[in-house]
């Protein structure tokens, strides 16, 4: 059902090319590791026997195992992966599983926007728990934007060191110049590098409108 929602036109991703990236992820799906070693998130509901090493799978917490009887269990000391919980956003925040006043209101809703790169981790999870727990889609639309690179064309991230705090550029070349230098030059749902000599364009253009206004 999530993967005919898409092709059925009933959600409608933008840019639409995106749309066959979605349908690749469907139709090649493998088993997903949902187990993650976290401080935080849904603890996984299964408990480990400590006489019989048997299994017990319940939504409330059991009293007894489900294959030998005894008392001595032992919780899985993991938690799901934060997509489990990420993926109800759209209903669990509105009230599910009780049929709230907003639940009825407000889904599904009409757009979401969000990066290209969590296109399976996220949306398409929204929209496969959506299904399954509301019997209807999530949202209508998908508007996917870029994301904004390091000068080499890599994803930033902090532990590469390669992060460029916005803060720091807006006391270098100011916040317009920032707002200018993200929103030229790109196309819509493609990533963009930024780097000085853009900021540097940026603060000059926004300097001349500047002076001009004066």
């Amino acid at each position: 059902p999530a993967i005919n929602a898409v092709r059925e036109g009933r959600i409608k991703i933008i840019p639409a090319h995106f749309e066959k990236v979605y349908d690749n992820w469907m139709d090649n799906i493998r088993d997903w590791c949902i187990s993650r070693q976290l401080w935080w998130g849904h603890r996984i509901p299964v408990w480990y026997c400590d006489d019989c090493e048997g299994l017990t799978v319940e939504v409330t917490i059991p009293t007894v195992c489900s294959r030998c009887g005894s008392s001595s269990l032992t919780r899985d000391p993991d938690v799901l992966d934060t997509w489990f919980s990420s993926a109800l956003w759209p209903h669990s925040t509105l009230g599910w599983p009780d049929e709230t006043d907003n639940l009825d209101y407000f889904y599904p809703t009409n757009v979401l926007e969000t990066g290209h790169d969590i296109l399976f981790f996220w949306v398409a999870r929204m929209i496969m728990m959506g299904i399954e727990n509301m019997s209807d889609i999530p949202f209508d639309t998908v508007y996917l934007h870029g994301l904004v690179r390091d000068p080499e064309g890599i994803k930033m991230s902090k532990s590469k060191g390669n992060v460029l705090d916005p803060l720091n550029l807006i006391d270098l070349y100011g916040a317009d110049a920032l707002r200018f230098a993200l929103t030229t030059g790109n196309s819509p749902g493609l990533d963009m590098r930024l780097n000085e000599s853009k900021m540097e364009a940026s603060r000059n253009f926004a300097n001349k409108l500047w002076n001009a206004s004066r």
